[in-house]
């Protein structure tokens, strides 16, 4: 099979800046060829630049001469074959979608293992796509320890009495104490029995972290905001004034006993 300089030419590939697939530019293309008497193997490896929105990132698309499937029929009769190919990104494909508050999630926090929290979390989504599940399930647990110690609790507890501490602390709900036990016992089996959950399971147990964390940090944050700023609205406006000139106060009168 002839090689053919790409370099210069657009080939489709998933954008995981853009979230889709997109035209991308190649800036840098090689081949990696192999074969013996019954077939014949390549990867190609591609440096890619998105026409959409200038994300850089490198491709390699594997095939063999064997693996191909029927597509069509050419006018003249033959049939017309595509191969089935291996595709793998870097940065690799999200699994997961991060969340929207995850970027400013240390900004929201105010200790000093703020960046350690969501540097962990960061790297529980990178473990997710790159399909490395027993430390991604590890993961889950590592971020719940950090965001213990954030509100409060001892770092020295038990798992099970932190999670007992956080209710009685009114932190966190019963209900939410069950689900963040499974979160727990997960990342032990993970851990200590070399347990391998699934993307349907680490989905689970993101939903279960995800809304922790939303509950615990990203809510009272923007609450705390929200009233900042009410309060600084409310020192600008004028107060109304009575007919006479006087200030009026919006209080509702007290009625004589």
């Amino acid at each position: 099979m002839t090689t053919v300089n790409r370099i210069g030419t657009k080939r489709k590939a998933f954008c995981a800046n853009c979230k889709g697939d997109r035209h991308c530019e190649i800036k840098g293309h090689h081949r990696e060829s192999e074969s013996d008497h019954h077939m014949y193997w390549w990867t190609d490896w591609y440096l890619l630049v998105c026409c959409g929105c200038d994300h850089i990132f490198a491709e390699s698309v594997s095939s063999d001469s064997e693996s191909h499937y029927q597509v069509g029929i050419s006018p003249d009769g033959e049939p017309e074959y595509e191969h089935h190919e291996e595709i793998r990104s870097w940065p690799a494909r999200f699994k997961r979608d991060r969340p929207s508050w995850l970027e400013g999630l240390h900004k929201s926090i105010k200790h000093n293992k703020s960046h350690d929290f969501q540097s962990c979390l960061l790297q529980v989504y990178e473990a997710l796509d790159h399909d490395l599940n027993i430390l991604a399930g590890i993961g889950t647990r590592t971020v719940f320890d950090i965001a213990t110690e954030i509100l409060g609790i001892d770092s020295e507890l038990p798992f099970i009495e932190k999670l007992n501490e956080m209710v009685a602390k009114n932190l966190i709900t019963s209900s939410q104490k069950d689900h963040l036990e499974v979160v727990i016992d997960a990342g032990g089996a993970s851990a200590h029995r070399g347990w391998l959950p699934h993307v349907e399971d680490l989905n689970t147990l993101m939903d279960i972290l995800e809304s922790f964390i939303h509950d615990s940090f990203v809510l009272p944050a923007k609450k705390k905001a929200t009233d900042e700023s009410v309060a600084k609205v409310k020192g600008k406006v004028p107060p109304r004034k009575s007919r006479s000139g006087t200030k009026k106060s919006l209080a509702t009168p007290k009625t004589p006993a």
